[in-house]
């Protein structure tokens, strides 16, 4: 059998353990067992010559959370990794060819809509000023003259603001280094707390006689309570997973800082969308006959698609960086070449020019679905027409299994960009052929880490708001002497804090996808590179080295 030997003799850290199959040919890399591959086989996922390898799971009789012993299907066929880099792109050649830009029609029309927008909110915002100065603008009840700052804009409600979110900022930190500390008893846990928190829902429900409601929380909460049995097994591969991905980010504290400065730029943007919406209605909303003009209402529906896409451009923007960084981690962390200095700033970069096109195209997707769904929010209407709300409800549930399916789909495609630099539709497709193939495994997987940060989110904003509450409490400020505004105060707080650690969670989920995807398409690389890591994956997930 021919020998492969890299140049310069550089080589990876063999695997601690052998992982091949007995009886199957090896290539040797410096004395060190390789797995087999024959150039002239193309392996699809999901075919196989030999139907008997068509499975799932661990091999039978192998309890899960055991390593593999005896023999069992092949070994995952790829080609020996030989640790080159692309110099364009930083990350290794096998996986990331030659950057190019893709999918450039999406990015232009992207271009095309939000210069279309900035135009129409020179006017929008031109006409906001132009009736504040005539004091014709609304103003709130209390403000009698323009831009006398509202209440809890003064600085004892910025103190009550600054306090949420210093209090979430605190919690997702210590929240973080609990979970990377204890995960497995995290995971369990918040599993534990989602199933109490579907009942309470129902019982509260049921004491309100919403019945309704109260029957959907009860079957939710003896639904997820029944998946306990099905799931616990996959609990150790998430617990490495999830302990794997928060080591990693704590070395690479810039992703964190991208994914709030993503959260900033959502915020800025979100408060400019709602300026321009004003100054629409003041342009062509007819004060006399209180009718919205069908000029209004085709600039109210563009405002919402630009703000949708725009929005999700942001998101994906962040993820793809993200995932970027964790792809370069895997590959390069432990070679030869090593990691760049700044695996993020490059990571950045790529996402904004040769991806950029791909991001448009996937986020424009989920824009569409978001527009359409608002429109049946409209053809609701008052609520009068019976069969108007019926379709409209039936549409709309319809567009939101579609939207949930697509979002899931676009987070592995947005890894593939990142990881392969390629379109969005080969992306999108390699993501399904994956997910057809290995998707129960990670459905399972994002639900139990998902858990740990919904619940983790849902503590920060409670505690965020316990601490606004607390400092009109006992500082008894001015503005809300009768208590007027301490219940918008508390729920901005509470969001506040609850969006401070999804964002965390943000992180950790780009991370969770990105390894996910490197795992299926090459977990050899993770064994030179990682070996231990890779032990303990194996030993939690024995199918990670079988071919699909």
């Amino acid at each position: 059998m021919a020998q492969y030997n890299p140049p310069d003799q550089q080589q990876y850290p063999p695997p601690q353990q052998p992982y091949y199959p007995q009886g199957q040919q090896q290539y040797t890399y410096n004395s060190q067992q390789q797995p087999a591959y024959n150039p002239n086989t193309q392996q699809q996922w999901g075919l196989h010559q030999d139907p008997q390898h068509q499975y799932f799971g661990a091999p039978s009789g192998i309890p899960q959370g055991q390593p593999i012993t005896g023999v069992v299907p092949p070994a995952y066929e790829t080609a020996p990794y030989d640790g080159t880099v692309n110099p364009e792109s930083g990350l290794p050649a096998k996986f990331n060819p030659r950057p190019r830009y893709n999918d450039c029609w999406a990015f232009f029309l992207f271009i095309a809509q939000l210069a279309a927008f900035v135009v129409l909110s020179g006017f929008a915002i031109n006409k906001l000023n132009e009736n504040r100065q005539m004091g014709s603008g609304y103003y709130p009840p209390g403000q009698q003259t323009p831009g006398a700052p509202l209440g809890f804009f003064s600085k004892s409600g910025l103190i009550a603001m600054l306090i949420a979110v210093l209090t979430g900022a605190v919690v997702s930190v210590l929240y973080f280094m609990l979970t990377e500390a204890f995960p497995r008893q995290v995971i369990k846990v918040t599993f534990a707390l989602s199933i109490i928190a579907y009942l309470a829902v129902a019982i509260y429900y049921f004491i309100r006689g919403l019945w309704m409601p109260a029957i959907f929380g009860l079957i939710f909460g003896i639904l997820y309570a029944s998946m306990w049995f099905f799931w616990k097994s996959r609990i150790p591969f998430a617990t490495e997973m999830l302990r794997a991905v928060t080591s990693i980010s704590k070395k690479y504290p810039a992703t964190f800082a991208l994914a709030f400065l993503g959260l900033f730029v959502q915020i800025v943007y979100s408060v400019y969308f709602i300026t321009v919406i004003s100054g629409c209605y003041e342009m062509y909303y007819n004060q006399e006959t209180k009718t919205t003009p069908g000029k209004l209402q085709a600039l109210i529906v563009f405002c919402f698609f630009s703000f949708y896409w725009t929005s999700q451009v942001i998101k994906n923007i962040i993820h793809v960086t993200i995932a970027g960084v964790f792809a370069t981690y895997y590959f390069m962390a432990g070679s030869p070449q090593g990691m760049s200095k700044s695996p993020t700033l490059a990571s950045f970069k790529r996402a904004c020019t040769t991806s950029i096109g791909s991001i448009c195209f996937g986020s424009l997707i989920i824009a569409v679905i978001q527009t359409l769904r608002a429109l049946t929010q409209i053809l609701r209407g008052d609520g009068n027409d019976g069969i108007m709300v019926f379709i409209a409800c039936i549409i709309d549930c319809i567009l939101g299994c579609l939207q949930g399916m697509i979002e899931y789909v676009n987070k592995y495609a947005f890894c593939q960009v990142a990881i392969y630099g390629k379109a969005y539709i080969p992306s999108a497709r390699d993501t399904w052929n994956i997910l057809k193939d290995r998707g129960i495994v990670q459905i399972i997987n994002d639900n139990l880490i998902g858990n740990v940060w919904a619940m983790g989110a849902i503590m920060s904003g409670v505690l965020s708001g316990l601490a606004s509450y607390l400092y009109l409490r006992y500082a008894n400020p001015s503005f809300n002497s009768n208590d007027e505004f301490t219940y918008v105060i508390v729920v901005m707080a509470f969001v506040m804090g609850l969006q401070m650690l999804f964002t965390v969670g943000t992180v950790i989920d780009s991370g969770v996808a990105t390894t996910f995807v490197c795992l299926a398409e090459d977990p050899a690389a993770l064994a030179r590179t990682k070996p231990e890591l890779f032990e303990r994956i194996r030993a939690t997930w024995p199918a990670v080295v079988q071919v699909r």
